[in-house]
């Protein structure tokens, strides 16, 4: 299986499950409570682990003890972290707050540990990898990261996941073979996913290019057409958690592994859908051919 090097942000997690998202100013009873490693990058790398392959993770982790407790985790979840940093701070953490009637989530995250630096990256040997993800986050530092990527390796897929829109991202697109775009993304391009691709896909014609839009599926600019997966219809909702990583991880999989690129798009899709109908990420590699056979 393929060596993959994802970049980004690890931070831990607490989740609450809730009944109903409560009102402003209310107070009710969690349901549940769990903590674990999170973040977009951290995600998307375990989910890859699960497939067999070999992923490894450079992100900041705090030093101490606390940081200590979470490299162990990470590394029971099949993640290389020796090109994780460690750097005096907090870790960053987000708070979930998951509804139970709806399967939505709510996070407050906080973060007081620096992002990783254009230093800190310097010697990764870039051309090992089979395949290298990176999160769309730090720009100013991402950019020159992308750059020296970019011109140490030969052949190998760079991917970029561009979820919340930062002022300077835009000059890292130029970098990456596969660009992965949340709607709040695609929505600065255009009014609709489709629109935004085609744009995107004018700038880029040799790229493969996703939007991943929640309900309404998601769309794919490849080889010079659009592509678009609705969802399966009565999916029941159960975990949104980290749906977008596993929608990535799933692409990265399918495209790694030699499927073409539209039925990568599905095989990411579905593999996004049977996250949302279980709680957390544990096993979603498994074979499934049939949805009604998934949890929830």
């Amino acid at each position: 299986m393929a060596r993959i090097l994802a970049t980004g942000i690890v931070t831990l997690d607490h989740t609450l499950d809730v009944e109903v998202y409560p009102a402003e100013d209310g107070e009710v009873r969690a349901l549940d409570s769990t903590t674990q490693p999170g973040g977009n990058a951290t995600n998307t790398a375990a989910i890859l682990a699960q497939f067999g392959h070999r992923p490894g993770l450079a992100a900041v982790v705090a030093a101490g003890a606390d940081g200590d407790a979470l490299t162990e985790q990470l590394k029971a979840r099949g993640l290389d972290i020796r090109h994780c940093v460690r750097r005096p701070g907090v870790t960053p953490t987000s708070h979930i707050l998951r509804s139970r009637a709806t399967g939505s989530r709510t996070i407050v995250h906080h973060r007081d540990l620096p992002e990783l630096a254009v230093a800190d990256l310097a010697a990764i040997p870039w051309p090992e990898y089979d395949w290298l993800h990176f999160e769309g986050r730090n720009p100013e530092a991402l950019a020159s990261i992308l750059r020296a990527a970019r011109d140490s390796i030969f052949d190998q897929p760079l991917s970029l996941e561009l979820e919340k829109p930062r002022p300077g991202l835009e000059a890292c697109l130029d970098y990456a073979d596969v660009l992965m775009l949340s709607r709040d993304w695609a929505a600065n391009i255009a009014d609709s996913p489709e629109a935004a691709l085609k744009q995107l896909a004018a700038r880029f014609p040799d790229r493969i290019l996703t939007v991943t839009a929640g309900s309404a599926g998601a769309w794919m600019a490849a080889r010079g057409e659009i592509h678009h997966r609705a969802p399966t219809p009565g999916l029941r909702v159960v975990d949104s958690v980290g749906a977008g990583d596993t929608f990535n991880a799933g692409l990265i999989h399918a495209l790694v592994s030699g499927e073409p690129p539209e039925q990568a798009l599905t095989a990411a899709v579905r593999l996004a859908e049977r996250k949302l109908v279980q709680v957390g990420f544990e096993g979603l590699a498994a074979e499934v051919s049939d949805p009604g056979a998934w949890p929830g």
